[in-house]
Protein backbone atom coordinates (compact mmCIF):
# COMPACT_ATOMS: atom_id res chain seq x y z
CA UNK A 1 0.00 0.00 0.00
CA UNK A 2 1.44 3.32 -1.09
CA UNK A 3 0.03 6.80 -1.67
CA UNK A 4 -0.34 8.08 -5.21
CA UNK A 5 -3.32 10.35 -4.45
CA UNK A 6 -2.80 12.67 -1.48
CA UNK A 7 -5.95 13.07 0.61
CA UNK A 8 -6.24 15.80 3.23
CA UNK A 9 -7.18 15.12 6.83
CA UNK A 10 -10.25 17.27 6.27
CA UNK A 11 -11.43 15.11 3.34
CA UNK A 12 -10.84 11.91 5.30
CA UNK A 13 -12.88 13.38 8.16
CA UNK A 14 -15.71 14.16 5.71
CA UNK A 15 -15.75 10.55 4.46
CA UNK A 16 -15.89 9.23 8.02
CA UNK A 17 -19.02 11.24 8.81
CA UNK A 18 -20.96 8.99 6.42
CA UNK A 19 -20.11 6.09 8.77
CA UNK A 20 -20.92 8.01 11.97
CA UNK A 21 -17.21 8.18 12.77
CA UNK A 22 -15.01 11.08 13.86
CA UNK A 23 -11.39 11.35 12.75
CA UNK A 24 -8.71 11.08 15.44
CA UNK A 25 -5.66 10.51 13.20
CA UNK A 26 -4.76 9.25 9.73
CA UNK A 27 -1.40 8.20 8.31
CA UNK A 28 -0.39 7.00 4.85
CA UNK A 29 0.54 3.32 4.58
CA UNK A 30 3.82 2.47 2.89
CA UNK A 31 3.53 -1.08 1.52
CA UNK A 32 2.41 -2.18 -1.93
CA UNK A 33 2.43 -0.59 -5.35
CA UNK A 34 -1.12 -0.19 -6.68
CA UNK A 35 -3.50 1.89 -4.54
CA UNK A 36 -3.43 4.76 -2.03
CA UNK A 37 -4.10 3.59 1.51
CA UNK A 38 -4.58 5.43 4.80
CA UNK A 39 -4.55 3.90 8.27
CA UNK A 40 -7.13 5.68 10.40
CA UNK A 41 -7.97 5.89 14.08
CA UNK A 42 -11.56 7.05 14.48
CA UNK A 43 -14.02 7.62 17.29
CA UNK A 44 -17.56 6.33 17.33
CA UNK A 45 -20.27 8.61 18.66
CA UNK A 46 -20.41 6.51 21.84
CA UNK A 47 -16.77 7.45 22.42
CA UNK A 48 -15.29 4.06 21.55
CA UNK A 49 -12.16 3.99 19.37
CA UNK A 50 -12.27 2.19 16.03
CA UNK A 51 -9.42 1.48 13.62
CA UNK A 52 -10.29 1.51 9.92
CA UNK A 53 -8.51 1.68 6.56
CA UNK A 54 -9.38 3.95 3.63
CA UNK A 55 -8.23 2.74 0.21
CA UNK A 56 -8.39 5.00 -2.85
CA UNK A 57 -8.24 3.00 -6.08
CA UNK A 58 -5.92 4.21 -8.81
CA UNK A 59 -6.89 1.84 -11.63
CA UNK A 60 -10.55 0.88 -11.09
CA UNK A 61 -13.79 2.73 -11.60
CA UNK A 62 -16.74 1.87 -9.38
CA UNK A 63 -18.17 -0.76 -11.74
CA UNK A 64 -14.79 -2.51 -12.03
CA UNK A 65 -14.41 -2.47 -8.26
CA UNK A 66 -17.82 -4.02 -7.54
CA UNK A 67 -16.94 -7.71 -8.14
CA UNK A 68 -13.93 -7.49 -5.83
CA UNK A 69 -16.07 -6.03 -3.05
CA UNK A 70 -18.51 -8.91 -3.53
CA UNK A 71 -15.73 -11.53 -3.42
CA UNK A 72 -14.35 -10.24 -0.14
CA UNK A 73 -17.86 -10.08 1.32
CA UNK A 74 -18.40 -13.74 0.33
CA UNK A 75 -15.07 -14.72 1.88
CA UNK A 76 -15.97 -12.96 5.13
CA UNK A 77 -19.23 -14.93 5.23
CA UNK A 78 -17.12 -18.08 4.76
CA UNK A 79 -15.15 -16.99 7.87
CA UNK A 80 -11.86 -16.28 6.16
CA UNK A 81 -9.73 -13.59 7.86
CA UNK A 82 -10.52 -10.75 5.46
CA UNK A 83 -11.75 -7.16 5.77
CA UNK A 84 -14.97 -6.57 3.78
CA UNK A 85 -15.91 -3.05 2.73
CA UNK A 86 -18.03 -1.24 5.32
CA UNK A 87 -21.43 0.10 4.34
CA UNK A 88 -22.29 3.65 5.36
CA UNK A 89 -25.60 4.82 6.80
CA UNK A 90 -27.19 4.66 3.35
CA UNK A 91 -25.85 1.20 2.54
CA UNK A 92 -23.12 2.47 0.19
CA UNK A 93 -19.73 0.76 0.15
CA UNK A 94 -18.00 3.04 -2.37
CA UNK A 95 -17.36 6.80 -2.07
CA UNK A 96 -15.63 9.18 -4.44
CA UNK A 97 -12.43 10.67 -3.01
CA UNK A 98 -10.37 13.06 -5.14
CA UNK A 99 -12.30 11.86 -8.18
CA UNK A 100 -11.52 8.19 -7.56
CA UNK A 101 -13.50 5.34 -5.96
CA UNK A 102 -12.65 4.60 -2.34
CA UNK A 103 -13.77 2.11 0.29
CA UNK A 104 -13.53 2.03 4.07
CA UNK A 105 -12.68 -1.28 5.75
CA UNK A 106 -12.06 -2.46 9.30
CA UNK A 107 -8.37 -2.60 10.16
CA UNK A 108 -7.36 -6.16 10.96
CA UNK A 109 -5.02 -6.88 13.84
CA UNK A 110 -1.44 -7.88 13.16
CA UNK A 111 1.73 -6.97 11.31
CA UNK A 112 3.41 -8.02 8.08
CA UNK A 113 5.79 -10.96 8.43
CA UNK A 114 8.93 -9.90 6.59
CA UNK A 115 11.12 -12.81 7.73
CA UNK A 116 8.89 -15.87 7.33
CA UNK A 117 9.63 -19.09 9.17
CA UNK A 118 8.36 -22.61 8.58
CA UNK A 119 5.18 -22.15 10.67
CA UNK A 120 4.25 -18.93 8.87
CA UNK A 121 4.53 -20.78 5.56
CA UNK A 122 2.39 -23.66 6.79
CA UNK A 123 -0.37 -21.20 7.70
CA UNK A 124 -0.11 -19.51 4.32
CA UNK A 125 -0.70 -22.87 2.66
CA UNK A 126 -3.66 -23.56 4.92
CA UNK A 127 -5.38 -20.22 4.26
CA UNK A 128 -4.89 -20.70 0.50
CA UNK A 129 -6.63 -24.06 0.74
CA UNK A 130 -9.58 -22.39 2.49
CA UNK A 131 -9.69 -19.65 -0.12
CA UNK A 132 -9.71 -22.11 -3.00
CA UNK A 133 -12.58 -24.05 -1.46
CA UNK A 134 -14.71 -21.04 -0.49
CA UNK A 135 -18.16 -20.78 -2.13
CA UNK A 136 -17.99 -17.73 -4.41
CA UNK A 137 -20.73 -16.56 -6.76
CA UNK A 138 -20.20 -15.19 -10.25
CA UNK A 139 -16.44 -15.56 -10.68
CA UNK A 140 -16.96 -14.69 -14.32
CA UNK A 141 -17.11 -10.98 -13.43
CA UNK A 142 -13.47 -11.01 -12.36
CA UNK A 143 -10.64 -10.32 -14.84
CA UNK A 144 -8.92 -13.16 -16.65
CA UNK A 145 -5.36 -13.70 -15.36
CA UNK A 146 -4.27 -15.12 -18.73
CA UNK A 147 -5.31 -11.86 -20.41
CA UNK A 148 -3.56 -9.87 -17.68
CA UNK A 149 -0.38 -11.85 -18.25
CA UNK A 150 -0.64 -11.24 -21.99
CA UNK A 151 -0.62 -7.48 -21.35
CA UNK A 152 2.64 -7.80 -19.44
CA UNK A 153 4.22 -9.79 -22.28
CA UNK A 154 4.81 -6.53 -24.15
CA UNK A 155 7.49 -5.90 -21.52
CA UNK A 156 9.31 -9.03 -22.70
CA UNK A 157 11.23 -6.93 -25.23
CA UNK A 158 13.14 -5.60 -22.22
CA UNK A 159 14.24 -9.09 -21.16
CA UNK A 160 17.70 -10.43 -22.04
CA UNK A 161 17.58 -12.55 -25.20
CA UNK A 162 18.08 -15.84 -23.35
CA UNK A 163 15.32 -15.02 -20.84
CA UNK A 164 12.95 -13.94 -23.64
CA UNK A 165 13.46 -17.32 -25.31
CA UNK A 166 12.82 -19.11 -22.02
CA UNK A 167 9.70 -17.02 -21.43
CA UNK A 168 8.32 -17.99 -24.82
CA UNK A 169 8.87 -21.68 -24.01
CA UNK A 170 7.03 -21.68 -20.71
CA UNK A 171 4.19 -19.47 -21.94
CA UNK A 172 3.59 -21.88 -24.82
CA UNK A 173 3.24 -24.71 -22.31
CA UNK A 174 1.09 -22.62 -19.96
CA UNK A 175 -1.38 -21.85 -22.75
CA UNK A 176 -1.91 -25.59 -23.12
CA UNK A 177 -2.73 -25.87 -19.39
CA UNK A 178 -6.38 -24.82 -19.08
CA UNK A 179 -7.47 -22.63 -16.15
CA UNK A 180 -10.02 -23.91 -13.64
CA UNK A 181 -12.91 -22.13 -11.99
CA UNK A 182 -11.14 -21.65 -8.65
CA UNK A 183 -10.91 -18.27 -6.95
CA UNK A 184 -7.25 -17.35 -6.48
CA UNK A 185 -5.77 -14.34 -4.71
CA UNK A 186 -2.94 -14.09 -7.30
CA UNK A 187 -0.92 -11.64 -5.20
CA UNK A 188 -0.36 -13.29 -1.80
CA UNK A 189 2.94 -11.62 -0.97
CA UNK A 190 4.18 -10.92 2.53
CA UNK A 191 2.79 -7.38 2.44
CA UNK A 192 -0.71 -8.75 1.81
CA UNK A 193 -0.86 -10.92 4.94
CA UNK A 194 -1.00 -10.04 8.63
CA UNK A 195 0.17 -12.13 11.58
CA UNK A 196 -0.92 -11.38 15.14
CA UNK A 197 2.01 -12.91 16.96
CA UNK A 198 2.44 -16.29 15.29
CA UNK A 199 -1.21 -16.51 14.18
CA UNK A 200 -2.30 -15.54 10.67
CA UNK A 201 -4.87 -12.81 11.32
CA UNK A 202 -5.57 -11.22 7.96
CA UNK A 203 -5.41 -11.58 4.18
CA UNK A 204 -5.46 -8.25 2.36
CA UNK A 205 -5.74 -6.78 -1.14
CA UNK A 206 -7.87 -9.02 -3.32
CA UNK A 207 -7.70 -6.64 -6.28
CA UNK A 208 -5.78 -9.12 -8.43
CA UNK A 209 -8.17 -11.97 -7.61
CA UNK A 210 -9.39 -14.06 -10.53
CA UNK A 211 -10.43 -17.54 -11.56
CA UNK A 212 -7.31 -19.60 -12.27
CA UNK A 213 -5.64 -22.86 -11.39
CA UNK A 214 -4.84 -23.31 -7.68
CA UNK A 215 -1.26 -24.15 -8.68
CA UNK A 216 -0.80 -20.57 -9.89
CA UNK A 217 -1.82 -19.15 -6.49
CA UNK A 218 0.50 -21.59 -4.74
CA UNK A 219 3.31 -20.55 -7.10
CA UNK A 220 2.86 -16.84 -6.36
CA UNK A 221 3.04 -17.54 -2.62
CA UNK A 222 5.95 -19.99 -2.87
CA UNK A 223 7.96 -17.46 -4.89
CA UNK A 224 7.69 -14.90 -2.11
CA UNK A 225 7.34 -16.76 1.19
CA UNK A 226 9.72 -19.61 0.41
CA UNK A 227 12.77 -18.11 -1.29
CA UNK A 228 16.03 -16.76 0.10
CA UNK A 229 17.29 -13.24 -0.55
CA UNK A 230 19.18 -14.46 -3.63
CA UNK A 231 15.99 -15.96 -5.11
CA UNK A 232 16.98 -19.52 -4.30
CA UNK A 233 14.09 -21.75 -3.07
CA UNK A 234 14.15 -22.73 0.61
CA UNK A 235 13.01 -26.40 0.69
CA UNK A 236 11.84 -26.48 4.35
CA UNK A 237 9.59 -23.49 3.87
CA UNK A 238 8.27 -24.81 0.55
CA UNK A 239 7.45 -28.17 2.12
CA UNK A 240 5.67 -26.48 5.04
CA UNK A 241 3.49 -24.35 2.77
CA UNK A 242 2.45 -27.36 0.70
CA UNK A 243 1.80 -29.44 3.84
CA UNK A 244 -0.47 -26.67 5.15
CA UNK A 245 -2.31 -26.62 1.83
CA UNK A 246 -2.92 -30.36 1.87
CA UNK A 247 -3.90 -30.30 5.57
CA UNK A 248 -6.60 -27.79 4.68
CA UNK A 249 -8.00 -30.11 2.01
CA UNK A 250 -6.32 -28.54 -0.99
CA UNK A 251 -5.18 -30.54 -4.03
CA UNK A 252 -2.67 -29.68 -6.74
CA UNK A 253 -0.82 -31.24 -9.64
CA UNK A 254 2.95 -31.29 -9.03
CA UNK A 255 3.87 -31.02 -12.71
CA UNK A 256 1.54 -28.07 -13.22
CA UNK A 257 2.89 -26.45 -10.05
CA UNK A 258 6.47 -26.66 -11.34
CA UNK A 259 5.42 -24.85 -14.53
CA UNK A 260 3.31 -22.33 -12.60
CA UNK A 261 6.33 -21.41 -10.45
CA UNK A 262 8.17 -20.24 -13.56
CA UNK A 263 5.08 -18.53 -15.01
CA UNK A 264 4.38 -16.64 -11.78
CA UNK A 265 8.02 -15.55 -11.49
CA UNK A 266 7.90 -14.29 -15.08
CA UNK A 267 4.62 -12.46 -14.50
CA UNK A 268 6.00 -10.49 -11.55
CA UNK A 269 9.32 -9.85 -13.26
CA UNK A 270 7.44 -8.32 -16.18
CA UNK A 271 5.05 -6.34 -13.97
CA UNK A 272 8.00 -4.80 -12.14
CA UNK A 273 9.59 -3.87 -15.45
CA UNK A 274 6.35 -2.05 -16.23
CA UNK A 275 7.10 0.26 -13.29
CA UNK A 276 5.01 2.01 -10.62
CA UNK A 277 1.60 3.58 -11.14
CA UNK A 278 3.09 7.05 -10.64
CA UNK A 279 6.57 8.47 -10.27
CA UNK A 280 5.17 10.85 -7.61
CA UNK A 281 4.05 8.04 -5.30
CA UNK A 282 4.84 8.29 -1.60
CA UNK A 283 5.82 4.97 -0.05
CA UNK A 284 7.31 1.75 -1.30
CA UNK A 285 6.65 2.21 -5.00
CA UNK A 286 7.76 -0.32 -7.55
CA UNK A 287 9.78 -3.34 -6.41
CA UNK A 288 13.13 -4.43 -7.83
CA UNK A 289 12.72 -6.43 -11.08
CA UNK A 290 16.08 -8.15 -10.46
CA UNK A 291 14.55 -10.05 -7.53
CA UNK A 292 12.16 -11.89 -9.83
CA UNK A 293 14.74 -12.24 -12.56
CA UNK A 294 16.73 -14.40 -10.13
CA UNK A 295 13.66 -16.36 -9.02
CA UNK A 296 12.66 -16.96 -12.64
CA UNK A 297 16.11 -18.33 -13.37
CA UNK A 298 15.90 -20.89 -10.59
CA UNK A 299 12.33 -21.90 -11.48
CA UNK A 300 13.07 -22.26 -15.20
CA UNK A 301 16.19 -24.33 -14.58
CA UNK A 302 14.15 -26.72 -12.41
CA UNK A 303 11.82 -27.53 -15.31
CA UNK A 304 12.23 -30.43 -17.71
CA UNK A 305 11.56 -28.91 -21.12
Amino acid sequence: MSVYTPVSQRRIAEVLTHYNLELVSATAASHGIENSTFLIEARQYDGATREVVLTVFEQFDEDELAPYIKVVSDLALARLPVAPALADGKGRTVHEVEGKPAVLMPRLRGEHCLTPQVEHCRQIGHVLSQLHQAPIDDLGRLPNERERLARFIEQSTRLPDAAAHQAAQILKRWKKTPPTGVLVHADLFRDNVLFDGDHLSGVLDFYNACAERPEYDLAVALNDWCVAADGRPVPRREAALLVGYREGGGHYDEEVLALALAVAALRFWLSRLAGPVSADAEGQGSKDPAEFARIFGYRFNALSL
